[in-house]
């Protein structure tokens, strides 16, 4: 059995534990730690919030901490490929016998405490739970967690040490959970900051800064916006990554992070503001580990090279704000040249929006959807919204290996994007290409 195998065992066992859909609040997952001996309260956390870059920006200051030479878990979500992603030491994710062992020792504390089981944790909470248990007995010296959904209502939200706060780009999305406008939106965000802590915000438009230095000041917190203490910019980006530098203090510092993409030099820098936050107490952070920190980062499906003859990526980008970023790396990389789009999307996302951005490429549309996927939009669907602003190339494949293959050319570039699920199905099922591809 592959360890991919025995995750989906593990998963299915979780959700038999969990109570039904999302449902922000801290209660259940507050009340269900005090039966595990508060957990959360036993590490040194970075709290990165946001958006989109958050998942880039906590990769690179996990990065940046292991090459300073720390102990460091890791806490993100999704996973694309395996479950196992989600958490990892040291860059090595945490094995499912571990995941597996934790599980049976909260489904021991459930059976001997009905309370539990007649309001139950959510799946996310369940999770997370989990992960702070493993978090807590491994003894790290820190762990860097990604919330989420929102912040305010997280499950992530009930960690007590927060040594420092990320924030990263805020835009409109999950807005039945977190409001429809920019200002709702960042409120249930800037909801994580705390009192005596530093903060870093990459920043919006006035009126959200604005927003973001008032909390500051009412959460007696310690925050500061990127651009306003830092200088920072591209110089290259091209297939094997993005070259920048950064300003502070005086100190001009060159930087190589395999992430590609002019936002890209954004998040990174964003993390190396936090490593340079937390220099006091992790005194072993220098400008050697930070450059080599960030030159190491790790971090799939995020406009992943995953073939380049035929020339194949993978990108994440599921809304407005990050297709915006995707279609700017691609105009930059690929000039004028015709794109071939491979796009799932979910039904609660703004499809019209991120098919409007789209069409801004010289670009031909393989509408696809997720296998049995309740939440994917059908392709037929996907297709008519994609007439109505003005995209002429499209075709419809139930399946999205069948749309990869059908787009797949030497002479032309493939990019798969709308979202994270539809990244993972094909790193799933990459070995279905490998006669079509030079790489896997």
């Amino acid at each position: 059995m592959t360890e991919t195998e025995s995750f989906d065992i593990f998963e299915e066992k979780l959700k038999t534990l969990a109570g039904p859909g999302i449902c922000p609040g801290l209660s259940r997952i507050s009340n269900f730690l005090s039966f595990v001996d508060n957990p959360e309260r036993k590490f040194n956390v970075v709290h990165v919030v946001g958006t989109n870059g958050k998942g880039s920006t906590a990769a690179t200051l996990s990065s940046i901490l292991i090459d300073s030479g720390y102990k460091v878990a890791t806490y993100t979500s999704p996973h694309l490929v395996s479950f196992g992603e989600r958490l990892s030491i040291n860059n090595k994710n945490v094995s499912v016998s571990k995941w597996m062992k934790t599980l049976r020792k909260i489904e021991e504390i459930m059976k001997l405490n009905k309370c539990l089981i007649q309001n139950p944790p959510t799946y996310f909470e369940l999770i997370t739970v989990l992960a702070f248990m493993m978090i807590a007995e491994e003894k790290v010296d820190i762990a860097v967690v990604e919330a989420g959904l929102g912040g305010r209502l997280d499950a992530t939200n009930i960690l007590k040490n927060i040594r420092l706060t990320l924030i990263a780009s805020i835009g409109i999305d999950h807005t039945e959970y977190l409001g429809d406008s920019l200002r709702d939106i960042a409120a249930e965000k800037f909801a994580v900051i705390r009192k005596n802590t530093p903060t870093i915000f990459q920043g919006g438009n006035d009126v959200i800064n604005q927003q973001f230095l008032e909390t500051v000041r009412k959460s007696f917190s310690i925050g500061n916006i990127l651009d306003k203490f830092c200088e920072y910019n591209s110089l290259r980006v091209n297939e094997h990554g993005t070259d920048f530098y950064v300003t502070y203090n005086g100190t001009k510092s060159d930087y190589h992070t395999p992430l590609i993409g002019t936002h890209q030099t954004k998040n990174a820098t964003l993390a190396i503001m936090g490593a340079e936050a937390l220099k006091k107490g992790f005194p072993s952070i220098d400008q050697s580990s930070m450059q080599s920190g960030v030159a190491n980062t790790i971090f799939q499906g995020r406009f992943e090279v995953v073939s380049k003859s035929p020339m194949l990526i993978l990108d994440g980008a599921h809304n407005p704000h990050a297709m915006h970023s995707l279609v700017e790396t691609l105009k930059q990389l690929f000039k004028e040249s015709h794109i071939k789009i491979v796009l799932a999307m979910m039904q609660d996302k703004d499809v019209k929006k991120s098919l409007s951005i789209l069409s801004k490429l010289d670009c031909s549309i393989f509408c696809t959807e997720i296998p049995e996927m309740a939440r994917s939009m059908k392709s037929d669907k996907l297709l008519q919204i994609a007439k109505e602003v003005g995209i002429k190339s499209l075709s419809t494949y139930k399946n999205p290996i069948d749309a990869v293959l059908s787009s797949l050319s030497h002479s032309e570039i493939t990019i798969c994007c709308g979202s994270l699920y539809l990244i993972g199905y094909i790193k799933k099922n990459l070995k279905l290409l490998e006669n079509k591809i030079d790489s896997i």
